[in-house]
């Protein structure tokens, strides 16, 4: 367990200060705390990367991520993730993604980027290490697992797997009969537990206990029967922090308004509301948070860039023209399967009513259906 949190150290310090040409392991490794002769070996052991590898795997993979989302210049792109020479930045960019950094701008400039595009690289890697008795299951075949099984009981989590990336690890004969799908959001795990057997949800909840994290039941069943079902096999379990997942894929709801309240689709020229909005709803937070980063790149694509191709379309609620809450929402996919996934809506305290909830749900909704239809 302590090696996993340096080795996150470790991680976290590469990804902030790969634009420096002359970062050496020597650097990661006195800010992880680590010896030198130790700290490579440990690394590669964690990740699957050398120390130096990863370096270069992380330089061109925030370059891939700003061809992406910017229309930086590549020399300006080049010189912002460490390399000093357009000719080597290329050619170094090509060995890892098989194309020039121009042909890649151009292969996605028309298609969506998610966070599992850019993240959870070492998930796999860092919990097979520590949890030896664990396998790891196949993304697509568990994906398709999941809606083959039940469409409308897992089709949301089919698309959040495929949008977030990260893995599937399970313990037994067959990821079938129960499984953890894993990914990492600001230093922490996420288990999302697939799993209709008491014995074995029980054994991963005792498993992955520690601080570092955070684990979800994929369930219906009530907290009494939670509890009840965790009690009989020695898991106490305190408060439970429901997250309810509307989805909905049919006609467009017929909306009753809430007096003084409206919503309009946010453009980027209203980053500054948007930004103002979310330092007050979240003063304690230090800098931009992952969803606020996320709204900017969205408006950036779709305004900036003209990407109308996206899927996410950014509404805010205003009373009396204040910004007083964000949503956003879109019909996405996988496998086929197409679902309005993730409404996600954050509101001031002081007007949080379930009544405003379901209005911006039912809003977003009608106007993404409507989107959809006219962008084909």
């Amino acid at each position: 367990m302590e090696n996993s949190e340096l080795i996150t150290k470790a991680l976290n310090y590469i990804q902030l200060e790969n634009k420096k040409s002359d970062i050496t392991i020597d650097d990661v490794a006195n800010h992880a705390g680590f010896s030198t002769d130790y700290f490579n070996r440990i690394f590669f052991a964690h990740t699957g990367f050398n120390v130096m590898e990863y370096i270069r795997f992380s330089r061109l993979k925030k370059a891939a991520h700003l061809l992406r989302v910017t229309n930086n210049d590549i020399l300006d792109i080049a010189l912002d993730c460490g390399y000093e020479a357009h000719e080597s930045f290329s050619r170094t960019f090509k060995n890892q993604y098989g194309v020039s950094p121009r042909e890649y701008r151009k292969k996605y400039e028309n298609q969506e980027l998610y966070y599992g595009d850019f993240n959870n690289d070492t998930v796999g890697a860092r919990l097979l290490h520590e949890f030896k008795n664990f396998k790891l299951a196949d993304s697509d075949e568990v994906i398709e697992y999941l809606l083959e099984t039940d469409a409308l009981r897992y089709g949301y989590a089919a698309i959040c797997f495929r949008i977030n990336g990260g893995v599937a690890l399970y313990n037994g004969e067959d990821f079938r009969d129960g499984f953890v799908w894993f990914t990492e959001w600001d230093n922490r795990f996420e288990g999302n537990i697939i799993c209709d057997d008491w014995d074995k949800i029980a054994e991963y909840k005792k498993i992955f206990f520690d601080q570092r994290f955070d684990m979800v039941l994929y369930t219906l069943q009530s907290d009494e029967v939670i509890k009840n079902e965790f009690a009989k096999r020695g898991v106490t379990v305190g408060n439970i922090n429901r997250r309810q997942s509307n989805i909905y894929t049919g006609e467009p709801y017929i909306l009753s308004p809430i007096e003084d309240i409206g919503m309009r689709l946010i453009k980027y020229e209203d980053i500054d509301l948007v930004e103002k909005f979310f330092f007050e709803r979240y003063p304690n937070r230090e800098g931009d948070s992952p969803r606020l980063k996320y709204l900017k790149h969205e408006l950036h694509q779709r305004d900036i860039l003209g990407n109308n191709e996206h899927s996410v379309f950014i509404f805010g609620i205003f009373k009396d023209n204040r910004l007083i809450g964000v949503s956003d929402g879109g019909l996405q996919n996988t496998h086929g399967f197409v679902i309005n996934n993730c409404v996600v809506t954050s509101v001031l305290p002081e007007y949080e009513t379930e009544e405003l909830y379901q209005y911006a749900f039912k809003f977003v909704t009608n106007a993404t259906l409507e989107k959809r239809c006219f962008t084909g």
